[in-house]
């Protein structure tokens, strides 16, 4: 488990791994060398920073300047500009300062250091003189791998700051993107070791959370569209850019970004963090607030409409004090429970508590793989083999843990459900006026910890949850804001029913949770020949939450078929893929039954195989394989 800081990370990254990274794959470019993915920021670049007007800015703001390629691009872009630059990373602003002596050298340019105060930026604006002088606040590529708590402080720095009518330009990583979707997943092993500490791993957000927490900060959004990272790739990110409309709404927020007192409980890494709760939890302190739900309502209205009554065999993500393991347990007498948990003293003071139901064989518990994502799975095919699992529930335990490990849990409570079976979940939603409350309240004591794991909360929105889970092979009949002293629908946090529909979405994803490849180590993941120029970057809106977003399609490279027949070779492999797997799950099939069974089944989920078909070729297109139709006469 890694004890360094979020600066120090990102230091190794300017020293030692973006030069590994770079040797092994050359499309990664830094400012002034125009190859690589050059292209596709400077459409990025004419798409959010021409319409904002940077020809005309006197003063702006870069929140996070790493390698200098925006911070460049502005600054030639604007012979008049004067640029303040900000980033965590030491190595970072010498390599930047290095790059762009010249701007430095005329005082164009001036860099910083992002400390841990969270008002840090805007004190360096307010020495400048530049409060509410500021054409601009812009960001990219940086605030990708900012948590929506750390988000909010930088989005309100920027609301503090901007004159009326500024504009704040970022790039935000989504999820429910084609490519946020397969970076999400392909980062699991990377970061898994790392849970809760200093990593590069992604912060990410949705199109609702930024809508909301920019609107109620005072901007009017301007472009709110999905855009790729690299060249001939799926759109990943959101670009942003929107126009301070209202300053006095930020101004009373203000008091967010005073440092306030951190939470007594810091570490390396989830375990730590909830093992120096563990008395407190014990003692029926933290996790038994007044935030959370009656222990009785939990039972009735989320078990009990998941099918409670006719449960066997469940598990429990993140148990804490074990009221709700307990509940479960007396209202089903015949149940086998499997606990999980990061942290092996929370278990110990649940199995104390509920040392009876272990006694007689109900109940086990396990402790949470802190080196393996697929540690939790290999647990439960063992104890419930063959998708017998009719239940996976987590309240209160979810809201602490950062997307990307969460998705491994959903993904892992996907492989061992049985078709029908029900994932039970309380998650933190920032978009209602109780979780933006809590989120802007929480600014003060999360953001100078940096890198540290923390109870800090992991911010969701219903449409982000449901359009992943759907992904999973869920539906989510239920979910819905739920306020426990009242009743209400007006609460801080999401509750959701999911049932498994597709099992086969699942299993088509189930390498994720493979053994890890070492973060530090980990190079750019390869991509298909690219054409000549970049394709352009669209400038519809994104897809809805909660849809699918269609899938680009890929350019031709040298030595492939045309895009038609790449069309037809995709759907053809996912064809294959998904019989294979209807043959794995039924041995001995006969062919007119899986006849039968793909005229019933197999339109509802061609989309998804022919995507699955399409990476595939993509992948053998990168090993150098070109794949084409036979003549079936030939």
């Amino acid at each position: 488990m890694t004890t360094e800081t979020q600066a120090q990370v990102w230091d190794r990254y300017a020293t030692e791994d973006f030069p590994r990274l770079r040797a092994a794959n050359p499309r990664m470019a830094w400012p002034g060398d125009e190859r690589g993915d050059a292209a596709v920021w400077q459409a990025i670049f004419d798409r959010a920073f021409v319409p904002a007007g940077v020809a005309g800015w006197a003063h702006a703001v870069e929140i996070g300047v790493g390698g200098g390629k925006y911070t460049d691009r502005a600054l030639r872009a604007n012979p008049a500009l004067r640029l303040l630059g900000f980033d965590i990373s030491p190595k970072l602003l010498e390599a930047a300062a290095e790059r762009l002596a010249g701007p430095v050298a005329a005082g164009r340019l001036s860099l910083h250091r992002i400390g841990p105060a969270p008002d840090g930026v805007l004190a360096e604006v307010a020495a400048a003189g530049l409060v509410r002088r500021l054409d601009a606040v812009f960001s990219l590529d940086a605030l990708v791998h900012a948590d929506t708590t750390d988000l909010a402080a930088h989005v309100m720095t920027a609301a503090l700051a901007l004159r009326p009518g500024g504009c704040l330009v970022m790039t935000v990583a989504d999820p429910t993107s084609e490519g946020g979707f397969a970076k999400l997943l392909g980062d699991i092993g990377t970061f898994w070791g790392l849970q809760g500490g200093a990593s590069r791993r992604f912060g990410w957000t949705s199109p609702e959370i930024v809508n909301y927490l920019l609107t109620a900060l005072g901007f009017d959004i301007e472009v709110l569209e999905q855009v790729p990272d690299a060249l001939g790739q799926p759109a990943r990110d959101l670009l942003v850019v929107a126009r301070l409309a209202r300053p006095a709404q930020a101004d009373a927020y203000r008091e967010g970004l005073v440092a306030t007192a951190p939470p007594a409980s810091v570490g390396a890494s989830y375990a730590d963090v909830w093992t120096h709760l563990a008395p407190s939890i014990a003692a029926g302190g933290t996790g038994a607030g007044l935030d959370r739900p009656p222990a009785r309502a939990v039972v009735e209205r989320l078990f009990g409409n998941a099918g409670l009554p006719a449960w066997q065999r469940v598990a429990e993500l993140g148990g804490g004090d074990a009221r709700d393991t307990g509940d479960v347990l007396r209202a089903r007498p015949t149940l086998r429970l499997l606990g999980f948990d990061v942290s092996d003293a929370v278990m110990q003071a649940a199995a104390a508590r509920l040392a009876r139901d272990i006694i007689g064989g109900r109940l086990a518990f396990h402790r949470i793989d802190p080196a393996t994502p697929g540690g939790m799975l290999a647990v439960l095919e063992a104890e419930a083999p063959g998708r017998t699992l009719d239940a996976v529930f987590s309240i209160d335990a979810m809201l602490h843990v950062a997307l990307q490990d969460q998705v491994a849990y959903w993904l892992t409570a996907a492989l061992a459900l049985k078709p029908g079976g029900w994932l039970v979940l309380s998650l933190a939603d920032a978009t209602t006026p109780a979780g933006f409350a809590r989120l802007i309240a929480d600014i003060g004591s999360t953001f100078p910890l940096q890198g540290q794991a923390s109870p800090r909360f992991a911010w969701q929105s219903p449409g982000m949850v449901k359009a992943l889970l759907e992904r999973l092979g869920f539906e989510v009949p239920y979910i819905w804001n739920w306020n426990p002293a009242d009743g209400g629908g007006n609460g801080r946090d999401l509750f959701l029913l999911a049932r498994l529909a597709r099992p086969e979405q699942a299993e088509a994803l189930r390498h994720h949770l493979a053994a890890p490849t070492p973060a530090a180590v980990l190079p750019s993941p390869p991509e298909l020949p690219l054409p000549p120029h970049a394709a352009p970057i669209t400038q519809a809106a994104p897809a809805a939450p909660g849809s699918a977003a269609a899938s680009p399609a890929a350019p031709s490279a040298p030595g492939q078929p045309a895009t038609e027949e790449m069309a037809d070779l995709a759907r053809a492999l996912g064809q294959a893929l998904w019989r294979a797997q209807q043959l794995q799950a039924h041995p001995g099939m006969e062919r007119e039954a899986l006849k039968e069974l793909m005229r019933r089944e197999w339109p509802q989920n061609r989309r998804d195989y022919s995507k699955l078909g399409g990476m595939a070729l993509r992948q053998l297109a990168t090993m150098g394989y070109a794949v084409t139709r036979s003549d079936k006469a030939g």
